[in-house]
């Protein structure tokens, strides 16, 4: 009986850890740049290993609302990450944005300032 009990707590304690390690960072990426885009990556502002597209569809037009989704685990939670979205099917030409903070973005959402250069604003 005893074994049990401790497997059980073993077991509650992994799961515990685990769902900790865990961390849902989704958004709603918005595009207001008047251009279409053609893959999403995301990396820590730390590192420079973009991974894979994360676009869930093929592209991402002007006015679209696109639901990013990603789960990113680790021991510790990173919530500055940099965006990368490709301007061409190719994806030889792409815009770069930095340091976002996907802890408190619900809505991200692009565009082109005043200066006539991309920026984003989170929400």
């Amino acid at each position: 009986m005893k074994k049990q009990i401790l497997l059980i707590v073993a077991l509650v304690f992994a799961a515990t850890t685990w769902t900790q390690a865990q961390t849902v960072l989704d958004f709603k990426l918005v595009n207001k740049t008047g251009y279409t885009f053609y893959a999403v990556y995301l990396t820590d502002t730390d590192t420079e290993d973009w991974g894979e597209d994360i676009l869930p569809d093929a592209m991402v037009e002007d006015g679209d609302v696109v639901d990013i989704t990603f789960d990113y685990v680790d021991d510790e939670t990173i919530c500055t990450w940099d965006l990368k979205l490709t301007e061409d099917a190719s994806e030889e030409t792409w815009v770069y944005l930095s340091e976002l903070d996907l802890c408190e973005a619900k809505i991200v959402t692009i565009y082109i300032d005043e200066d006539g250069e991309y920026a984003f604003e989170i929400e």
